[in-house]
């Protein structure tokens, strides 16, 4: 602020926010991050289950594809590694490893139906 003098005017004490105005932000900034994590980890958990659910979708397509082309899917193949090897091997998918993105759940391979499940 200018004087008619052309010298500023200094004001004192006005400048900054106080103690208090800090931790008020502070709390409410405490408390909006207390609702949103929640939300997110379980958008992330759904996130990561779909993913899984996905890829075996991918893996027993690989398998109705294989069976079309070179006829039974090989009988000796009882784990879901086996299965992503065999795929890799033939050229039916890209990765030779399948790990699910899903905390604490496996991949498991039913030879007899040929189709994948996530436990």
């Amino acid at each position: 602020m200018l004087m008619k003098n052309g010298r500023k005017k200094i004001i004192i004490g006005k400048m900054g926010f106080t103690l208090l105005e800090v931790i008020v932000v502070i709390a409410i900034i405490g408390a909006l991050t207390a609702l949103a994590v929640p939300r997110f980890t379980d958008v992330l958990g759904n996130a990561q289950e779909n993913t899984d659910l996905a890829n075996a979708k991918i893996v027993e397509s690989a398998i109705e594809l294989y069976k079309v082309e070179i006829g039974e899917f090989p009988t000796e193949i009882h784990t879901f590694d086996e299965v992503v090897t065999e795929l890799n091997k033939e050229g039916y998918l890209k990765n030779d490893k399948i790990i699910p993105s899903s905390k604490e759940k496996i991949f498991k391979y039913n030879s007899d139906k040929n189709i994948i499940t996530l436990e």
